[in-house]
């Protein structure tokens, strides 16, 4: 019965992001590692790499797409630097947080769930290759104390892996694959 609450306010977050007038489209990429490791080490077996505590810590890694969604900016206002023209503030930090929804809904087999280090990309507009903003997903909380749990997550800018022109889309499939 309890749970009734969260589920509502999960339902309710989702129609919020999917309609909300300054909701964003997105991409979701997920960080998959590809080492192989070795099956056995003096005659020993493995279980997976040495030293290796999260796929943060990994080498080889590529980003495999998880598909569409939106986004929505979910933290309160604060005090920001504004530029020199006065038009626009600078933002107040390195940190975002957003409320991030799959274009589809749970239980459709194009449904994801965003997960610690997956890279959301903010489509800046439209058309085959929009300007596209790198965020990457370094943590997630809660609003709510009762499970299923709201969520919303901590976000990271991820300049480098920044899409904004075509020469940045040239490159991108150029590079090695452990950039998406």
């Amino acid at each position: 019965m309890l749970n009734n609450v969260p589920t509502g306010i999960n339902r309710m977050a989702r129609n919020v992001v999917m309609n909300h007038p300054n909701a964003m489209n997105c991409e979701v990429y997920r960080k998959t590692v590809t080492r192989a490791a070795p099956d056995t080490v003096g005659g020993l077996p493995t279980m997976g790499g040495l030293g290796v505590l999260d796929s943060m810590d990994e080498e080889q890694y590529e980003y495999a797409f998880l598909g569409y969604g939106h986004a929505l900016p979910a933290e309160g206002f604060a005090p920001a630097p504004m530029v020199k023209r006065g038009d626009a503030n600078i933002g107040s930090g390195e940190e975002f947080r957003f409320l991030i929804e799959p274009e589809e809904p749970s239980g459709h087999q194009d449904w994801f769930d965003v997960r610690t280090h997956d890279v959301m990309y903010l489509l800046l507009g439209t058309g085959d290759t929009p300007p596209k903003m790198a965020f990457e997903v370094v943590g997630i909380e809660t609003t709510s104390n009762i499970p299923p749990f709201t969520t919303r997550y901590i976000t990271n800018r991820r300049n480098d892996l920044d899409l904004f022109s075509q020469e940045d889309y040239a490159n991108s499939q150029d590079e090695a694959p452990d950039e998406p």
